[in-house]
Parts: C-alpha cells; sequence; structure tokens
C-alpha cells in the first residue's frame, strides 16, 4: 500500500491527523515537552469537531501528545483547553509519551488521583516505575497518589477497558447517536511494557509481546461492536502515526527475524519511506468491499475531508486543509486518488520531503532522523542502520554516507520502491520541478519558533529560535585573580561529587566533538561532562544520568562566570543552590557542543553558603550537559550541603 503518515514524528504526526493540515503550517517538527501549550488552534476544524457537528457522540482515548493550555502547562490547574476544546466529549489517557513525564493519566480536564495538598513539582524525581527505555523520571514529580496510579504494563489494558466502557455507555444511553472513537495505544512505543499475561507470547520479545497486546486490544474493540450488532455500519480504522524505530528493543525484534517496516528503507523520524509509510486498514461491511489492497497514494491528512464527507459536513473555506476527500476511494466510486502530491516531514527541517507521483524528492543527505552511529544505541537510524539491517542504498557503505554521494536524494518509487538506488544526478529535469515544488511549500512555514525537538542540528541554525548562541572563546588555561576558580585542570572530579546516578567519566579533554570536526571550544585542556563513558570510547552516551555538586562555598558577591554546552532542555542544565538545596539561578545548553558564556550575579547572594549542581535527567537528543570554567569571588568550603551525601561505588 501507499498510505503515509501526516509526520515521521508522534506529535506533529498527530496534529496532521486530526486537524488535516501539514504540520509545518505550524513550524511543527519535533515530540512536545512536558510543558507545551496546546499545539491545535481553537478555530481550526477537527476529527472530533467536524463529526461532532454532524451529531456525533466524540471521545478520545490514549496518547495526546498535542500539549494543554494556554502558554506553560500548569499540572496543578485544570489542563484546558485540551481535547475537549477541539471536539472531544469525553478524554481519557496519557497526557505525553510513555517514555517521558508526567507519568499519569488524565481524564476530561483533569489528572486522575491529583490532590492539592500534594502538588505537581518540575524538575523533582517522580514516583513512577523505572524501565530501559524509558526516561525524565525528575522531570516532574510531586503528585505522588497520581504517579502511582499508573502502572506502566497496565497501560494497554486500562485503554482498552476504557474505551469498551466508554462504547458500552454509549451504546446504552444513545445507541441511535451516531460516535467517533479515536484510540490512541501506546503500542508500540517504547519502552516494551506489555501486561505481563502477554510477556513471553511472542516469538522475537518484547517488541513482539507488545505487538500481541495491540491485537488484543484492537480485538476488545471490535468485539464490543460485533456484541452490539454494530460492525457492518461501523467505519474501523487502523494505522500508525509513524514508522518503527530500530531502538534497542526494536534491534533485538530485528535479530529475532522481525522486520519492523518491511523491506522499507528507514525508520521513525526519518525522510526515508520506512519513517511514515504506515499501515492503513479499513474495514466498513457496509460501504467498502473486503479484501481489496490499494496501492494508490494517500495521508492521514485526508483523513478530516473523508471524515466530514461522510458526516456530509461543509469544511470552512478559510481552514486552510491540505487533505483531500478520499471517499470516493473507499467506496469504489473512484480508482484513483485525488492526491498526486505529498509533502512529507521528517523530524530534521532542511530534510523536508516532496512527492509528486512516483517521485520522490529529498534535498538533504541520509534520512535527517535519529542520530544513533552504532549497534545497540537507543537512536540507531539512518545510514548507521545498515551496519544492523544490511539494506541497500547507493550512498551508503559500512553504515556511512559515501564521499562523493549527491547532496540530495531523488528516487523513483514505482521501479524502486525500497530506495536502493539515488537517481538524483541521472534526473536534473525532476531535480529541478520537485526542488522548486518544494521551495514554494517551504513558503507555508511560519516565522513562529518550532515546535517539538529537532534531534539533528540544522545549518545555518545551530540554536533553536528561542536560544541565541554566545559562545565562549577557546582559551588556555591560565591564572585568574578571582578568589575561587574550578576549572578541572586536574584532570579530576574532586573536589565536585558524584552523588545521583552513574557518569563513566565525568572529566573529559575531547578536542572535537565526536559528530563532525567542531572543536570543543574548552578552557585548558579538561571540562566537566556527563557525556563521556570511559577513556577510551569513541562516543559518548546521552543514557547516562545523575547529578554533580560542587563542595560549599560563601558567596563574596560580584559575578560568577562559566561556561556551558550540551542540552537545552528542562532535563539538563547547571544551578546555582542555597545550602538547603533550593535552586535559585539556573542556565542550560542550546542542543550544541560548543560551550556558551554563562554568568549570575552573587551579589545578592553575598555572605550565603552556596553551591553548584549539575542536573542530567535526559537519556536522548543531546540528553547531556558541559560545563567548564567556574570564576567567582567567595570561600570555597571543605563540606557539602546536608542531605547531599557522597554516591556509594
Amino acid at each position: 500500500t501507499d498510505a503515509h503518515s501526516a509526520s515521521a514524528v508522534c506529535s506533529p504526526s498527530r496534529f496532521g491527523l486530526l486537524t488535516g493540515q501539514y504540520p509545518i503550517r505550524k513550524n511543527f517538527w519535533g515530540p512536545t515537552p512536558l510543558t507545551q501549550e496546546l499545539t491545535i488552534d481553537l478555530r481550526q476544524p477537527t476529527l472530533a469537531s467536524v463529526l461532532k457537528s454532524a451529531g456525533y457522540a466524540t471521545s478520545a482515548i490514549g496518547k495526546w501528545h498535542l500539549g494543554f493550555g494556554k502558554g506553560r502547562t500548569d499540572w496543578n490547574k485544570p489542563l484546558k483547553p485540551g481535547p475537549l476544546e477541539v471536539g472531544f466529549d469525553y478524554y481519557f489517557g496519557m497526557p505525553t509519551v510513555n517514555s517521558g513525564p508526567p507519568f499519569v493519566y488524565v481524564e476530561n480536564h483533569n489528572v486522575v488521583d491529583y490532590d492539592p495538598t500534594d502538588p505537581f513539582v518540575i524538575r523533582k524525581e517522580s514516583v513512577t516505575q523505572k524501565w530501559p527505555e524509558k526516561g525524565g523520571y525528575s522531570g516532574i514529580g510531586g503528585a505522588k497518589k497520581a504517579h502511582l496510579r499508573y502502572r506502566d504494563e497496565y497501560v494497554g489494558t486500562t485503554f482498552a477497558e476504557k474505551a469498551v466502557a466508554w462504547l458500552e455507555s454509549h451504546h446504552k444511553q444513545s445507541k441511535n447517536q451516531p460516535f467517533f472513537l479515536y484510540l490512541a495505544t501506546t503500542n508500540i512505543h517504547h519502552p516494551f511494557t506489555p501486561h505481563p499475561r502477554f510477556k513471553g507470547t511472542s516469538q522475537c520479545g518484547l517488541y513482539g509481546d507488545f505487538i500481541h497486546e495491540l491485537d488484543w486490544m484492537v480485538g476488545e474493540v471490535l468485539g464490543i461492536l460485533d456484541e452490539h450488532k454494530l460492525a457492518d455500519k461501523t467505519l474501523v480504522v487502523f494505522t500508525s502515526d509513524n514508522g518503527g524505530m530500530l531502538n534497542v528493543t526494536g534491534q533485538k525484534a530485528w535479530r529475532a527475524g522481525h522486520r519492523l517496516n518491511g523491506k522499507l528503507l528507514g525508520f521513525k523520524f526519518g525522510a526515508w519511506e520506512g519513517g511514515h509509510r504506515v499501515p492503513l486498514l479499513i474495514r466498513w461491511p457496509e460501504k467498502v468491499p473486503a479484501g481489496k489492497i490499494s496501492d494508490v497514494l494517500v495521508s492521514q491528512i485526508d483523513m478530516l475531508p473523508t471524515f466530514a464527507a461522510i458526516g456530509d459536513v461543509k469544511l470552512p473555506e478559510d481552514a486552510e486543509i491540505d487533505g483531500v476527500n478520499q471517499l470516493p476511494l473507499l467506496t469504489e466510486e473512484s480508482k484513483d486518488s485525488k492526491r498526486e502530491l505529498l509533502v512529507i516531514s521528517p523530524n530534521s527541517p532542511k530534510h523536508l520531503t516532496i512527492r509528486k507521483g512516483n517521485w520522490v524528492y529529498i534535498p538533504a543527505q541520509d534520512e535527517g532522523g535519529f542520530q544513533g552511529k552504532e549497534i545497540g544505541s537507543h537512536l540507531l537510524a539512518g545510514a548507521a542502520a545498515q551496519k544492523l539491517t544490511k539494506l541497500v542504498n547507493s550512498d551508503v557503505s559500512d553504515g556511512k554516507i559515501k564521499k562523493g554521494s549527491p547532496s540530495a536524494q531523488l528516487y523513483n518509487l514505482n521501479t524502486d520502491p525500497y530506495q536502493a538506488t539515488n537517481v538524483h544526478n541521472e534526473r536534473p529535469k525532476v531535480v529541478s520541478e520537485l526542488s522548486s515544488l518544494l521551495d514554494e511549500w517551504r513558503k507555508i512555514i511560519p516565522p513562529s519558533p518550532r515546535l517539538g525537538w529537532v534531534n539533528l542540528r540544522q545549518e545555518g541554525q545551530a540554536t533553536s529560535s528561542k536560544r541565541k548562541s554566545n559562545p565562549a572563546p577557546k582559551i588556555r588555561a591560565k591564572t585568574i585573580s578571582r578568589s575561587v576558580s574550578l576549572d578541572f585542570e586536574s584532570g579530576k572530579l574532586e573536589p565536585w561529587k558524584v552523588i545521583k546516578g552513574e557518569f563513566g567519566r565525568p572529566i573529559g579533554n575531547r578536542i572535537h566533538f565526536f559528530h563532525g570536526e567542531t572543536q570543543y571550544n574548552k578552557q585548558g585542556e579538561y571540562y566537566l561532562t556527563t557525556l563521556e563513558v570511559s577513556q577510551k570510547a569513541k562516543k559518548g552516551s546521552d543514557s547516562q544520568t545523575g547529578i554533580i555538586i560542587s563542595p560549599l562555598f560563601t558567596s563574596k558577591g560580584g559575578m560568577m562566570t562559566f561556561r556551558v554546552g550540551g542540552g537545552g532542555s528542562s532535563s539538563t542544565y547547571v544551578a546555582l543552590c542555597m545550602e538547603n538545596g533550593q535552586e535559585v539561578e539556573k542556565v542550560q545548553g542550546i542542543d550544541l557542543q560548543v560551550m556558551q558564556k554563562a554568568s549570575w550575579d552573587l551579589t545578592k547572594y553575598s555572605g550565603l553558603n552556596m553551591f553548584i549542581k549539575v542536573f542530567d535527567q535526559s537519556t536522548s537528543g543531546w540528553g547531556h550537559i558541559t560545563a567548564d570554567d567556574f570564576q567567582f569571588d567567595g570561600e570555597l568550603l571543605s563540606r557539602y550541603p546536608t542531605g547531599y551525601k557522597k554516591k556509594k561505588n
């Protein structure tokens, strides 16, 4: 088949499915953080609002990951606007994603089991289960009762039970009213936590077990339709928000013989077909003939105008809908798709891809997705994935892009559906046409800040649109006039301490970052880092997490200057803390190896005992922090803050 998700990434893909718009209309590229406001404009028609206007009861159950509220999400207040404000009568589900916080359930506008006497606290350790390929445990904590309600192995069964209960309730109370259920499961997103009864039921480990649970969930919904004799007249659509991801569990499944995306090249986040060509199964016995297979081009953004046609709803002329009505194709009134052109959004903006007919044009090398380079990396993808998959692409050899390969890519999917041969240099006219078309589509991208995390550094934009680069100069180690200097030139961590987590080598001395040839702009030879795993390792690991602290010092006022690099998320930062642990100043990297100038005014803290904390609770995508050359006036003490004991080895 030739069906495509709106994006190769979860959040923008869901946005496209629900709104019928290309995610680029919102400058939407990656997964949203836990503080993301609602990403859907309340004036924009959605699948839910369109069907609701046609008299349908509407419900959303499962993963949302499209933000809540206006401005930064306040988890201690009603979460609105949210699903109910974009057309759903009822919502129960996971607010973000099962691999990241908060690990709670939300029902309508409220966190389930929320206790106002135990509020959510940003950057506090959460009371939640720990699993491989799950992270962000200290993204948001507090709300113990709400966190304890959430049990990873029971998420799938909980969603299935809620879906069945809603269908049962609707049938009992309003059985003559049409309904729309949007069931968004977490299967098979990492962490892989199938219910215990599904563990060990497949031949490819937890990956296959999680698929078995998904199969059961679908069966539960179909079963209730059969029970109430609704199956024949109910349209059931089964699809995915993106292609499979070659994470650690995915790699184990691959070795066991499971091909995540079939023979397609590429994986989740990427521009190659494996990132966004997805299953699209339709069951509608009264309207759609059984057993038919279509190979015409369709996109999930086509759902909205198609559902509008089913509900006989006229869409507003100013709604900017990019989808097309495919109802005639479903009912076989037509055998041709109304879609000839498709804009495909991977995670990397510079890899924004265009499809016209059988031709697909990618204006950059590789797939623009995850950047893991070695087998065993959670983020293995792109050219590097060939080391494991052995899939063929003419630009790739030994897991790397060949020298002299074209700067962009062109494939004929009719003759080369698995993208084995890049014909960019052989078809200059096609390249010129598609490149011009793509340039026109890029014009609809608004100047507003990007939505979502972008994994691959973009040319000409080393930082996010909200963070300006202010790099510190690279200098030799030198004496200073300030009374305290913490510069790591001894090559040892002392007097700093790791008080939580594991860091293989917290003092680094790389000259070049391992992605490309950019030099570290360190002061002297050594610097503090949460990335390095050992002295001989070719690359570091973002999976390391923990906390490093300095000894206490008594501030004498003035400015503290230092440099900071690495991740720019709320889960990686350097903080100035009071002796009781209260964070009073904080700074992050900007998702870049180049360390930035940073400074804090200590005047108002003069005479107080303080310490510096390096915090890392991120496990991927610039999930590390670097720091160097702390200089200030004060008295360094020989003790540490109360409650912070040195981690036992």
